[in-house]
């Protein structure tokens, strides 16, 4: 007499063999090219916003200009600056003993190929002679990647009122 199979073994072949398909999807899709990549490259344009920010803070204007692209423009306060532009409104802090701790709490992040925009709410703790005062903005900014680095093509800044 011939055995049958059994409807319970049969089941239990078919579960492991669509649970098997379903880790070879997994880790198929894991290893592809670019995947991943959009986490840690929203990371490495953090981290530029973040040390650009810093280099302002330590007034290091080489370190800042390095964050920056050579065509780089800032939209402050109503105002188109230059990276030159910003530099001669920082250098008259040099040796002040000016300190600023920035804040910078990332609202969205992209990017796209070579291109990154990112917008934040920017809160700058600043002591000049003796006096603190806390400076809050609402900005955005562009960023290229030019020979595998990121860098800031434009920036926006709006004042936020202090507040009541």
């Amino acid at each position: 007499m011939m055995a049958m199979p059994s409807y319970n073994r049969n089941r239990r072949v078919s579960q492991v063999n669509r649970l098997w398909l379903l880790l070879i999807v997994l880790l198929t899709i894991g290893a592809l090219p670019g995947h991943g990549q959009t986490n840690k490259e929203e990371e490495r344009v953090k981290k530029v916003v973040v040390d650009a920010f810093q280099a302002i803070a330590d007034l290091d204007l080489p370190k800042l200009r390095s964050y920056c692209q050579t065509d780089f423009v800032l939209l402050e306060d109503g105002q188109v600056w230059t990276i030159d532009t910003l530099e001669n409104r920082l250098k008259p802090y040099l040796g002040t003993g000016m300190k600023r701790v920035n804040t910078i709490d990332f609202i969205k992040v992209t990017v796209k190929g070579p291109v990154a925009w990112v917008s934040y709410r920017n809160t700058a703790d600043i002591v000049r002679d003796g006096k603190q005062r806390q400076v809050r903005w609402l900005e955005s900014a562009v960023l290229e990647k030019t020979k595998g680095e990121w860098k800031l093509a434009l920036l926006h800044s709006t004042v936020l009122n202090p507040k009541r």
